[in-house]
């Protein structure tokens, strides 16, 4: 079997099904929060660890641009607002996308690292350097588990 790498273009975040348009970064994080285990009956001076509870997170930076829906760079502003202020949860999740020039490159693969869960936008920064395009950064955490 071949080695195939995954460039970072085809590693895509998905917000409510459909890949983040413009992207231009995407981070995943999973984190596990571990405690201690150890209890008087262990023996040595190492620790012992146990997992407790899981968290996870998806943070995508992109470009509103006015090809894109809602059409407008305002309309991208105002659905960003909307979204953190209605703490609704959303479908949120990663997925290798195929190299296609009809898809500008959103077609989910459904890849075996491919992963999904619903999530709160808990946290956006909207970048605006003078003479520059803006940029959205979203950070999306997780609400339960990832399927």
């Amino acid at each position: 079997m071949a080695l195939k790498k995954l460039k970072g273009q085809n590693f895509r975040a998905f917000v409510g099904g459909h890949a983040v348009p413009e992207a231009t970064n995407c981070q995943v994080s999973i984190t596990g929060n571990m405690e201690s285990a150890k209890t008087k009956d262990s023996e040595g001076s190492f620790g012992q660890e146990q997992m407790t509870s899981r968290s996870w997170s998806v943070q995508v930076d992109y470009q509103p641009d006015s090809s894109e829906p809602p059409q407008s760079i305002a309309g991208s502003l105002i659905q960003v607002i909307t979204r953190f202020l209605s703490d609704t949860p959303t479908q949120v999740g990663w997925d290798e996308t195929a190299t296609t020039p009809t898809t500008k490159n959103r077609d989910p693969q459904n890849a075996a690292f491919a992963r999904s869960g619903n999530a709160i936008l808990s946290d956006f920064t909207i970048q605006a350097n003078n003479r520059a395009n803006i940029t959205i950064s979203e950070q999306w955490t997780g609400t339960g588990a990832l399927a």
